[in-house]
């Protein structure tokens, strides 16, 4: 019996041993799981963390790049501001400087209209000497021809005196026209001085053409003109050429009619403007004043 009774003992050892090794391993499994849980865990936080902090980090340069553009947008207020100021001292100074150039203009013009004149009366009293003489008994053809040459001397004088006093009109005109091309912007509508400029360019051009090329200083006169139109041009204004050439019933014009035996029939023809037409960057500005002449 006491044999029976040890190996029982020894049995109930064996069968407690290894229930208990059995639950260990099984409790071993347990936290090797739980610890591989809370690796996970540990790993998800510190995730979790970075991910926050780069967050904070977006939303700091977030804020830096929405405060500089705030200061950008204060910069350029003050930027425009100034600008704006800017603008009306300039366009305080254009309007100051056209005023005096209108009145140097108007100047420059009176004083060319008065040397005219003067030559024009100077003519008519050669004309009305020479032609009392001749209407006094002098029919020799030599005293004829000596009156035609001064009437052709005095006409060649009073066409040197226009140059002249036109060329003096042009270096003015030029150098207005080069002080607004230097100091006006684009958004200056005012074309009062292109239009007085382009008047008298006209006029000017209308003169030369009834001229001979040998009168002093036509040639230096012309290419004054020529000049002038270019620096127009340049600026965006267009002195639309019509002297010389036909006239058709669909021009954009004032015309006057004249008659002329001398055109073949039914041809118009462009003799004279009064006013030209100015087109400012492709728009007129002004529509032309002209005079036709006509074989109707």
């Amino acid at each position: 019996m006491r044999i029976i009774y040890v190996i029982s003992l020894v049995l109930l050892s064996i069968s407690v041993s290894a229930s208990d090794s059995s639950e260990i391993v099984s409790l071993q499994k347990e936290v090797s799981r739980l610890k591989t849980e809370i690796q996970q865990i540990h790993q998800e936080n510190v995730n979790i963390k970075k991910l926050c902090l780069q967050q904070a980090n977006d939303v700091d340069s977030l804020r830096n790049i929405h405060q500089q553009k705030l200061n950008n947008i204060d910069s350029l207020y003050e930027q425009q501001k100034v600008q704006a100021d800017g603008l009306n001292t300039l366009a305080d100074k254009v309007g100051a400087d056209l005023t005096e150039t209108n009145k140097k203009i108007d100047v420059s013009a009176n004083v060319g209209a008065c040397g005219i004149f003067i030559a024009l009366i100077m003519l008519v009293v050669v004309y009305l000497v020479l032609r009392k003489k001749i209407l006094r008994g002098s029919s020799s053809i030599d005293k004829i021809k000596a009156a035609q040459e001064s009437l052709e001397t005095a006409q060649k004088s009073l066409q040197e005196e226009s140059v002249k006093l036109d060329s003096k009109l042009v270096e003015l005109l030029e150098k207005q026209v080069i002080n607004q091309s230097e100091s006006c912007t684009d958004e200056q509508s005012d074309h009062t001085l292109a239009l007085k400029v382009a008047d008298e360019i006209v006029r000017i051009e209308t003169n030369l053409s009834r001229m001979d090329e040998t009168v002093k200083g036509y040639k230096q006169l012309k290419k004054a003109v020529e000049r002038i139109r270019t620096n127009f041009l340049a600026n965006g204004y267009e002195i639309v050429e019509m002297l010389g050439k036909p006239y058709n019933e669909g021009m954009k014009v004032v015309a006057n009619f004249v008659s002329d035996d001398t055109l073949r029939d039914g041809e118009q023809k462009i003799t004279g403007i009064i006013k030209p037409q100015i087109n400012y960057k492709g728009k007129m500005i002004q529509s032309a004043q002209i005079t036709v002449s006509q074989n109707l």
